[in-house]
This record gives C-alpha cells, structure tokens and sequence, in this order.
C-alpha cells in the first residue's frame, strides 16, 4: 500500500492581535477621514439620483408633448376632414350660382366707366345667350352712351366681354371659381399627405 496523500494546508493559524494604541490625534484623523468619505460618497449618491430623476421627468415631458403634438395634428386633420364636404358643396353649388348673380352687376360696374369715357363712341357688349332680359334689366334706369347688347354661343353664364374701339374687357367669374374650387381641392390634397407622412 502507498503513502498516503498529503495535501498543503492553506489555513492560518489565528494569532491572538496584540492590541493597537492609538493616539486620540490619530483616532480623529481616522474619524474625519471616514466621515469625509461617506459625505463624499453621500453626495456622489444624491447626483447620480438627482440626474436619473431629471432624465426620467425630461422623456416623460417628451412624451406628453409628442402626444400632444399627435393630438393637435390628428385633431386638425379630422376637423379639416369633415369640412371638406362642406367646401365642395360650396364650390360645387353656391359658388356658380353666385358667379352666375354677380355677373350683371360687375359687368355694369365695368361698363359705366367705359361709358364716361366713351362719349358717343359705341360700345359692345357681348354676353351669353339667353340673359339679355337681366341685363336689361339692371341697365334700368342708368343713363348709358349708345350700347349694344350681343347675345353670343361662345360665352357662358358668367361670362361678359365689353368692346370699346380697339380696346377690349373680358370678364370671366367661371373661371374664377373653377381657380377657387382649384385651390381649395390642393389645399385638401396637401393636407391629406401631410397626414399620411405623420
């Protein structure tokens, strides 16, 4: 049979300390120095915590205010949307309608300084078929130089031109309200992208 194995032995043996003497100078440096450490430490403590909580305050204002901000944006979009069909509408029925009444009245507003000017020069009004009757009616009682009235095919509802000599006048609130319906239908086109891009 072999020996058996003998393993080193890593403990130590406890020694009795012999007791340390200090001098009371020494004991208040220890002291001092061991509350400076804490208070140091303390104070380490208290702005690691301080920065946390500011950083967490700081993404919560920035969460509230992207919600805001999504709210105000999904809040306009939805206002915006429930006004279109309003706007068409307008555009579709009371702005021709408008156009279509408001074209006597701007034409004579045209018309009488061309007559001031005229003198007993001739003027040509051409105008669409079938609206002579308003015409003559709003020139009721205005005193006017020699005028004559031309129902023409090439002109629409809304559509007035004057001819005086050379120099001719048009105007055209077809037109003007096609541009109006033009604008209103990219404004409306605009806001929708903008709405998917959020």
């Amino acid at each position: 049979m072999g020996q058996p194995l003998k393993l080193e032995v890593f403990e130590t043996v406890d020694v009795p300390e012999s007791p340390v003497f200090l001098l009371p100078e020494d004991v208040e440096e220890i002291r001092l120095n061991a509350y400076e450490r804490g208070y140091v430490a303390g104070w380490d403590d208290c702005g690691h915590q301080t920065q946390e909580d500011d950083n967490s305050r700081r993404a919560a204002i920035a969460r509230q205010v992207e919600q805001l901000n999504f709210t105000y944006h999904e809040a306009r979009g939805h206002v915006l949307q429930a006004l279109e069909p309003l706007f068409e509408a307008l555009l579709g029925a009371v702005l021709p309608v408008a156009a279509r009444a408001s074209i006597v009245p701007l034409a004579v507003e045209q018309l009488l300084p061309l007559a001031h000017a005229a003198a007993e020069a001739p003027i040509t009004l051409r105008i669409a078929s079938g609206s002579r009757a308003a015409y003559e009616a709003a020139f009721d009682g205005l005193v006017l130089p020699p005028l004559e009235v031309v129902e023409v095919d090439d002109l629409q509802e809304g559509q007035v031109e004057f001819s005086f000599g050379t120099s001719e006048s048009r105007l055209d609130l077809n037109h003007t309200a096609e541009t109006i319906q033009r604008a209103v239908e990219r404004f409306y086109q605009i806001q929708t992208e903008e709405s998917r891009r959020a």
